[in-house]
């Protein structure tokens, strides 16, 4: 069904006609298929500020990912390395502490912030380091 509104000019400031008058009020009537012709040909249109609002939307969903990521990865090779200085000052290390460094390094990926990649690039430096140790005397003890 289509709506069509007629409103003529000379009708602004004048008085209103009687009912079913010609040229004022709202006239409805059913087409058959040809506004479904036209509704096709706009609808891509409409449909492309939708698709770039999900692209916008899906970008900055995807930079919070991987800040989110990043941050979990610094936060998860922080730990290792607070459990390793403690086991190193209580004087025995866990067995797995070895596998669980090297765990926590082979997730990479950057955040796309240049001042996180930074900080969990020393953090990840410092691990690289720990676990070059740990594996140097494991080759001693062998």
């Amino acid at each position: 069904m289509r709506i069509v509104e007629q409103k003529s000019v000379g009708n602004v400031g004048g008085a209103r006609g009687a009912r079913g008058a010609s040229g004022s009020g709202a006239r409805f009537t059913i087409d058959q298929g040809a506004t479904s012709t036209k509704a096709e040909a706009k609808a891509p249109i409409s449909i492309l500020g939708g698709l770039e609002a999900l692209i916008a939307i899906q970008s900055e969903d995807n930079t919070r990912e991987k800040r989110k990521r990043s941050l979990k990865r610094g936060q998860s090779m922080l730990d290792v390395l607070d459990e390793l200085k403690l086991a190193l000052l209580s004087g025995h290390l866990p067995a797995n502490i070895q596998s669980r460094l090297g765990m926590v390094l082979q997730d990479t990926g950057a955040s796309g912030d240049p001042r996180l990649d930074g900080i969990v690039d020393a953090i990840e430096l410092r691990a690289e380091v720990e676990l070059a140790k740990l594996r140097q005397a494991q080759r001693r003890e062998s």
